[in-house]
């Protein structure tokens, strides 16, 4: 017997490629086939002026994909003639991807029921309505471009009748009565202190980035890329994302779960802020993409022709970020709660700074230390208990502690918040501007350069 041969090589004339060049007169028919059902989707938005459901998104990003996906199996980024097409037909599918997760949000905004103020849930509500109206406004400039860039391209465009019936508004919902026995599943403190701690984590890290504040467009394109760009955005969704699938398999329906009513708080601050996340990821990447002056071409130009820049930079702040922010500063008390419910509590007693005892500098870094943690922390003087958290009330301890001439105070609080304070009392409280290197936080959330 010879060699095997293999069956796939079998199939090829010696020296054929696979890659065979298309024309561009040739590629109107396949192209016209696969838009077509885009095109029949996408018309909905010109017949019906009204906010759309985020099944109709759902449905418009899907077809934008697929049409996107044969764009660029047949090159069509890299060819003159249909770059432009190419690239309404990406913008289309990136502010579907922005509506849906919106529309997605506030048909479920009740199911998440957020502890927040009603007063609050009104204006983000009001709000959301608003900006899902711009973005549909968008997105149907850049449908009419499309339509009109298909037509100069030379294809016909029979979308047949389109029906708006299926992706109206969404009016009251029909659900099946709640029966699922809850507390019928066990779960550990340890996954359930991890989660709070993990999502205390990313909330920290939005509350340095200052995400809450509303910026003008001309001040805020200033922080693009180097605060705000798309990795960034992806890994605070992505976190969220994660403790979400945590908390659903670990958490939910627990007995955990039935007897505090914080974690089903906490599941609520995960998923409300995930949503703007991934909403305002992809605005960043249209904006990144088509809107900022790193990429210059054509299709470019004609796009930012469209699409108001100044409008999509106040929505990435002024809605995306800045109620991302406030859902997750939300979650971070709630989240601290937890914490502090189930800490291992115990007591040390530190020496006072040296030479002249508890100042200002020194107990701000105690508070460093402290919120690092995120749980609850006191110190007792003379009989009396002062919050750790509080640069006013360490104040008053430390003058407590004078005028007791103690040398000495005792702090209470969660074992790993005491192991760190012990490393900054052996420091002396960083009187000399020298940060531990186990402190490391400090220096970041100073700012501090090594």
């Amino acid at each position: 017997m010879g060699p095997e041969r293999d069956p796939a090589a079998a199939t090829l004339a010696p020296g054929r490629s696979l890659l065979a060049i298309i024309s561009e007169e040739d590629f109107k028919r396949p192209m016209r086939d696969r838009a077509i059902p885009f095109f029949r989707l996408a018309m909905v938005t010109a017949l019906d002026k009204r906010s759309l459901s985020c099944l109709f998104y759902f449905n418009l990003m899907n077809e934008a994909e697929k049409l996107e996906l044969f764009l660029d199996d047949h090159g069509a980024k890299e060819n003159g003639t249909y770059h432009h097409f190419r690239e309404l037909t990406a913008s289309i599918r990136n502010f579907s991807i922005a509506a849906f997760q919106l529309a997605h949000l506030m048909e479920r905004y009740h199911d998440y029921a957020p502890a927040e103020p009603e007063h609050a849930a009104e204006e983000f509500l009001a709000a959301g309505r608003e900006t899902l109206a711009h973005i549909n406004d968008i997105t149907a400039a850049l449908i009419n471009e499309t339509v009109a860039e298909f037509r100069r391209l030379g294809c016909g465009l029979r979308t047949g009748d389109v029906d708006t019936g299926d992706f109206k508004e969404v009016g009251r919902q029909e659900k099946l009565p709640r029966t699922l026995e809850t507390g019928s599943f066990h779960t550990t403190e340890q996954m359930v202190m991890r989660l709070a701690e993990t999502y205390r984590k990313a909330a920290v890290k939005v509350g340095r980035e200052r995400y809450g504040k509303k910026i003008a467009p001309e001040d805020f394109v200033k922080l693009i890329p180097t605060r705000v760009n798309e990795t960034k955005i992806k890994i605070l969704e992505n976190t969220l994302h994660n403790l979400q699938t945590e908390y659903d398999t670990h958490i939910r329906k627990t007995q955990a779960e039935a007897v505090d009513p914080d974690l089903p708080k906490l599941r609520s601050f995960i998923s409300i802020p995930m949503h703007l996340f991934e909403m305002t990821r992809w605005l960043i990447h249209f904006y990144e993409r088509h809107e900022n002056e790193i990429h210059s071409d054509t299709s470019r130009d004609r796009i930012s022709a469209i699409v108001d820049k100044n409008l999509v930079l106040r929505i990435i702040s002024n809605f995306g970020l800045h109620y991302a922010h406030r859902y997750m500063m939300y979650g971070k008390t709630v989240s601290e709660r937890v914490m502090s419910r189930m800490a291992r509590n115990a007591r040390a007693t530190l020496p006072l700074p040296l030479p002249v005892g508890l100042h200002a500098r020194p107990a701000y870094y105690i508070t460093l230390v402290v919120e690092e943690h995120g749980t609850d922390t006191f110190v007792h003087v003379g009989g009396r208990r002062f919050d750790a958290r509080s640069v006013l009330d360490l104040l008053e301890a430390g003058g407590m502690a004078a005028d007791l001439g103690v040398n000495e105070i005792e702090f209470e609080g969660d074992e790993r918040t005491l192991h760190d304070l012990k490393i900054l009392a052996e420091g002396n409280y960083c009187e000399d501007e020298k940060i531990p290197k186990d402190l490391y936080y400090i220096r970041v959330a100073r700012n501090i350069t090594p």
